[in-house]
This record gives structure tokens, sequence and C-alpha cells, in this order.
């Protein structure tokens, strides 16, 4: 496993509609990352939320509802009781196709303990992003989903898919990431890790 250091790449943030700063990982940021989760059960969440890019609170409910996988059709169908936003009611969408990553661990994540509360998860990812050596700031259960956004668009997927995959109702809200910096060699990574998934 290969960890850049902090020093060599300068960290990446978006502004988030609410105006929160959102901490996006690359590749080898996310493995530091994941190396400092101290139990196996809450690593598993992690992956989850990365790579199905879903909202934690959706994370929360797929948890609750293992019949949502749809391991034989390798999706997620996240229903409109999957989100209930604020203001409105989120369509409901398909994950779909799976990545290798989450098929694999997604009967673990089921076993295991439930996801904990929101704010614990906040704290939780400060705290392994302290340990990792990064600064926290920016670091959310907004960061998976906004990394494998970015991630995504870095891979050539068209932002259509992207916002039918991650439930965005338009283009828009993915220009943000359409500037990121990401080096070359996190971009060859990034496309090596979403290989033949949705980008062939």
């Amino acid at each position: 496993m290969v960890f850049i250091s902090e020093s060599e790449y300068e960290p990446i943030f978006v502004t988030s509609n609410k105006g929160e700063k959102v901490r996006i990982l690359g590749p080898w940021d996310y493995d530091r990352l994941r190396a400092t989760v101290p139990k196996e059960y809450l690593g598993s969440i992690l992956d989850v939320c990365l790579w199905t890019g879903a909202r934690y609170v959706e994370v929360q409910r797929l948890y609750d509802n293992p019949e949502w996988f749809q391991k034989t059709r390798q999706n997620i169908f996240l229903g409109r009781e999957a989100t209930k936003k604020a203001r409105r009611v989120a369509p409901e969408r398909y994950i779909s196709p799976l990545p290798p990553q989450l098929v694999s661990i997604l009967p673990y994540f089921f076993k295991d303990k439930k996801p904990p509360a929101r704010d614990g998860w906040n704290n939780n990812i400060k705290r392994w992003a302290e340990k990792a050596g990064f600064d926290p700031l920016g670091f959310s259960a907004k960061t998976t989903r906004k990394t494998i956004e970015s991630w995504m668009l870095a891979a050539g997927v068209s932002e259509m898919q992207i916002c039918l995959r991650q439930g965005h109702t338009q283009a828009t809200s993915l220009q943000h990431y359409s500037s990121i910096g990401f080096t070359r060699e996190e971009k060859e990574e990034i496309r090596r890790r979403l290989k033949g998934w949705m980008i062939e």
C-alpha cells in the first residue's frame, strides 16, 4: 500500500450547499484514513459509505433493510423512505452497478453492529483523521460521499450517470468537482480502482 504524505499533496475541499467545508480524499488519503479505523465493523461501515456514495442516513437505513441489496441484480434499491430530507423527499434510485469492493463487504456489514448515530460517526471520522496525521478540518460523514463523486468525475463517468446513482436532481450539484486538481498519479490510481465500474 502506498501512502503519500500530506506535505506532498495539499488537502482538497469543496463547500457544501450549507456552506460547510468538506474534505475530499485522494485514493491514498483514503487508505491512510481506513488504516486507522480500530474495529473491522467500523471499517466496513466506512467502506460502505465510500463505495455506495450514499448519504449517511441512507447507509443507516440500508443496514435496517438488507432486502434493499439485490444480490442477483448487483444493485441497491433506495426507495423514497431511504432519505427523508427536511424540505423534500428524495427520488427513489438504484445504486448500480455495484463495485466488487462493495459486494464483498456487504454481507459483513449486515451481520455486524449497527452504524452509530450521525454525531458519533462524525466524531469517529475526525478522530481517525487526526490519528492518520491529517488536520481534521472538513472531515465528516459527507467526506466519503463527496470523495466518491469526485473520483467518478475524475475517472470519466458521465455527470448523468453520477446524478442518477447519487440521487442528485441536477448536474449543477457536481459542478464544483469538475476543477478538482487531483495529480496525474492520483487520477491513474482512481481509474485503476474504478476500472470496469461504469467506465467501460
